[in-house]
């Protein structure tokens, strides 16, 4: 069998050198309270990890607002509830210029409502924050105040008359709405 040339030799010396240095680095990293972690001395057989149990996918944790499910905190237009069914929010008409938010639908990470327009008719309206927001201006008519139909996702900050409205969280027919004083 021939010898491997010089060049060969070094050839493989630095692939060598490489493949220690990927490794090593690989390894590194900190504690947290900055220090190096230990590192094991190389073994012949290195443990594997008992097989693992196949796991369901955990579910996100249900969303928190600070009012709970209590819509009546919203009269005043500052609360933040937690809605997971039809439910009516009725707004004070005078200060916000708005008589009720009407949630309509909770579909996925989506929330359809209804904002009620006060019985003097104005309004001034927009959605940002959420590029799939929908609106649609219904009204005013005879007897009807009129209202604003919106669906919008997290992140969609609806502004109407007097009142904001933040989609804060919604996710499986659940979803989480800020609602502040414009």
């Amino acid at each position: 069998m021939a010898r491997p040339s010089a060049r060969h030799r070094r050839r493989v010396a630095a692939g060598l050198v490489a493949v220690t240095a990927a490794a090593g680095l690989a390894g590194c990293g900190s504690d947290g309270n900055g220090a190096a972690p230990a590192s094991r001395p190389p073994s012949a057989k290195t443990p594997t990890a008992p097989p693992s149990s196949p796991t369901s996918p955990s579910s996100p944790a249900s969303p928190r607002a600070t009012d709970g499910t209590n819509v009546r905190a919203c009269k005043d237009g500052t609360c933040e509830v937690k809605v997971t069914r039809r439910v009516t929010i009725r707004m004070d008409e005078d200060r916000l210029e708005v008589s009720a938010i009407k949630v309509t639908s909770l579909k996925g990470d989506e929330v359809s409502f209804d904002v009620v327009l006060a019985a003097s008719g104005s309004f001034d309206f927009n959605c940002e924050g959420d590029p799939r927001c929908q609106t649609m201006v219904v009204g005013p008519a005879y007897g009807s105040p009129g209202s604003a139909k919106i669906t919008a996702h997290p992140g969609a900050r609806l502004k109407a008359n007097g009142v904001v409205v933040t989609v804060v969280a919604a996710s499986r027919g659940t979803a989480v709405l800020r609602m502040s004083p414009r």
